[in-house]
């Protein structure tokens, strides 16, 4: 059984840092960061202002000319360094500012413009923490876009238009194709940047405005006629068509957050499938040289146990920490995104680099963590689906890398690509998994019970509860079917509450009788992080009145191992209330003495696996023999499992075997059968009971 990775809890409550987009760095002074912010932004202006004046006094152009230059810029700027508050993304899809801002290359110094386009993307990048690459990329792209715009403008009016307004309408053609030209250059230039900061460049600008687009640029000439009819006409026609545009940008903006992730600032599921659609387009199953991309599906292992211990604040912080390491594993080109909860969907551009971003991403998911003093390990499981051997359409490629990742998180911290051959039993687990929680809630869910004997006296001394599944369409389902599943969806502690209560309720009816016989219950490895569990078992046993001595908690070796000092303080508080505590499978995990004698259990039970043949392998019976000494050497009662013949059960008694169980003992019984066992025994007068477990 697998068990959820333990943490270290910090000595004083977690600061929690506030809420930022994936790839930003840590906002812990929000206060701060938004004054600095705002100084910037009233320097530049101020800085604009200044230099246009300067420009002004030493330039031949009217003072009309300056003045227009100076709203021009106002305009350009207000609407750039709105921006600068978003929380998420870049600038705008849309070009809103574009049109003064080629009236402005029109109409005023190339300087001036500059300065307005430029220093709010320098102002956006240093408040995101941008490194120099790029941070010089966010500057640089809009800066070639105002050059491209210049240069495209002198060129066909044939002198520097600097200065010089432009109220002819055969000089408009001219006005027109710098703006495109500065468009594209930008949008260019933007693309190849993202592709050298590793992220996904998103959709064309110019195709994402359509219409909007086309009335930005037609604006730029209109704009800059409107200059030579004087202030109140400029007015006149900028402030209807600043209110209109900055309305289709908020229009624009609702549409591209419907697909952000509001906690991590990835694309949703939504925008994952919409991208993976298009990356498909014109695959075609068995043509090759010609591949398609690859979808991984991340699933954080244990996720949920850190939650429920931690809260969800820092549960949100750990999920944005995710996210920016993902987006850093991921090349250039790839698409990260939040599917929901702790999954993430990584579209890769080229198949063949799948599985090694998947065996990227698993290691580094296997560094741990930080949040303040404490520090969580949440290893991934990452499940593969290549096109277009795995699918040809979105939905069938994410269906079959959930269904790799089902097979990857078997083993747990591990990456699966799919195979198709594994479909009908995945499906088949999805269905299994969606019953289960049904079947907890329903009462499918039985037990039954393997009666365990004193090897002195044959009598019964206790029986271990079992947990059976009567589904009501498939019939029996096999416990190591729906077990597993259980441990992996966090379904366990609801199954352990009920065989839990279920025993107690029927050693209960047991003990009534006058027998004095024990009930064991099996606890997964993951409830061994769990604080509450000891207040748990305590309810249960006031709840059916029943003494703790006779409740026996068996706990895997394997849960012990992987974190001992968890697992010993939850068995300290278990065995404070009286209940005795068993080590289950013992020899099939690292279980060492040092742990045994730290955590001070009552009981261990020695693996079928080695009694099992013991009578004819001599390797199994040394292990047994020395086994057994050194429990009773430590002061333990030891049960053998899987006594399956007399022989067997003769030579684990002239070993000083205290208990066994298996099918030559009997085979697993329901309540009333156990009762009926005890009843004979009593009548013969065999004696029975706890003592007899003592040895």
């Amino acid at each position: 059984m697998q068990r959820s990775t333990g943490t270290l809890l910090a000595p004083r409550p977690l600061p929690v840092p506030a809420r930022r987009p994936a790839g930003g760095r840590p906002s812990t002074a929000p206060a701060v960061r938004g004054a600095l912010t705002a100084v910037l932004v009233v320097a530049l202006a101020l800085a604009a202002v200044l230099a246009g004046l300067v420009l002004a006094l030493r330039s031949p152009a009217p003072w009309t000319a300056s003045v227009f230059s100076l709203a021009l810029a106002a305009v350009v700027l207000a609407t750039e360094s709105r921006t600068v508050t978003r929380r998420t993304g870049g600038p705008d899809a849309l070009p809103l500012s574009w049109g003064f801002l080629v009236a402005l290359v029109a109409l005023g110094p190339l300087s001036l413009a500059l300065l307005v386009r430029a220093g709010p993307a320098l102002v956006r990048g240093l408040r995101r923490g941008r490194g120099p690459v790029a941070l010089a990329l966010e500057v640089g792209t809009p800066v070639v876009g105002v050059l491209a715009c210049h240069l495209v403008v002198r060129a066909l009016l044939g002198a520097d238009p600097t200065g010089a307004a432009v109220p002819s309408p055969e000089q408009w053609p001219a006005v027109l194709a710098g703006g495109a030209a500065g468009l594209a250059v930008q949008e260019a230039a933007r693309r190849a940047g993202h592709r050298v900061v590793a992220r996904p460049p998103g959709p064309r600008r110019a195709v994402a405005g359509g219409p909007v687009t086309l009335v930005v640029l037609a604006s730029a000439p209109v704009v800059a006629v409107s200059a030579e009819g004087g202030a109140w006409l400029l007015l006149l026609v900028c402030v209807p068509l600043a209110v209109a545009l900055l309305g289709a940008a908020v229009v624009r903006r609702h549409e591209r957050r419907a697909g952000v992730d509001d906690l991590t600032g990835l694309p949703d599921r939504e925008t994952l499938l919409t991208a993976t659609s298009r990356a498909l387009r014109g695959v075609v199953p068995g043509q090759r040289p010609r591949t398609g991309p690859g979808l991984l599906v991340v699933d954080l292992d244990h996720f949920k146990d850190v939650n429920d211990t931690l809260g969800h604040p820092v549960g949100d912080v750990l999920l944005r920490e995710v996210a920016e390491r993902l987006v850093t594993q991921a090349p250039p080109g790839t698409v990260v995104a939040r599917l929901g909860g702790d999954e993430f969907g990584l579209l890769v551009a080229d198949a063949a680099d799948a599985e090694a971003l998947a065996a990227a991403v698993v290691a580094e998911m296997s560094r741990p963590l930080r949040v303040g003093d404490l520090q969580v390990l949440l290893p991934a499981s990452v499940g593969v689906a290549l096109a277009p051997d795995h699918g040809t359409s979105a939905p069938s490629l994410l269906k079959n890398a959930d269904v790799a990742l089902y097979h990857a998180k078997e083993v747990r911290g591990r990456f699966r690509t799919y195979a198709g051959g594994r479909d009908g039993n995945s499906v088949q687990r999805l269905r299994l998994l969606g019953d289960l929680g049904r079947a907890v809630d329903r009462g499918e869910l039985h037990v039954r019970y393997q009666p365990q004997i004193d090897l002195r006296t044959g009598a019964v001394v206790g029986a271990e509860a079992l947990a059976r599944w009567q589904h009501p369409e498939l019939g029996p389902v096999a416990p190591d079917r729906f077990i597993p599943l259980a441990e992996q969806s966090g379904l366990i502690a609801g199954v352990t509450a009920v065989v839990l209560d279920r025993a107690l309720a029927d050693v209960a009816r047991w003990r009534a009788t006058g027998a004095t016989p024990s009930v064991s219950v099996n606890l997964s490895a993951r409830l061994l992080d769990d604080d509450h569990l000891p207040a748990l078992v305590a309810a249960a046993l006031q709840r059916h009145d029943v003494e703790a001595d006779a409740l026996v908690l068996e706990v895997t070796e394997t849960g012990i191992v992987s974190d001992p000092e968890r697992a010993g303080a939850v068995v300290r508080r278990l065995r404070a209330l009286g209940c005795a505590v068993a080590v289950d499978d013992y020899g099939t995990g690292q279980c060492s003495l040092t742990y045994l004698t730290d955590l001070a259990v009552d009981e261990l039970k020695i693996d079928r696996s080695f009694v099992t043949g013991m009578t004819t392998d001599r390797a199994r019976a040394v292990i047994v023999r020395s086994t057994v000494q050194m429990a009773r050497d430590l002061g333990l009662r030891v049960v053998a499992e899987g006594v399956a013949d007399a022989a067997t059960q003769r030579a684990l008694a002239d070993l000083g075997c205290h208990v066994a169980q298996g099918e030559h003992v009997g085979d697993p019984a329901t309540a009333l059968e156990v009762l009926a066992r005890l009843q004979g025994q009593a009548r013969a007068g065999v004696a029975g009971g706890p003592g007899a477990r003592e040895g």
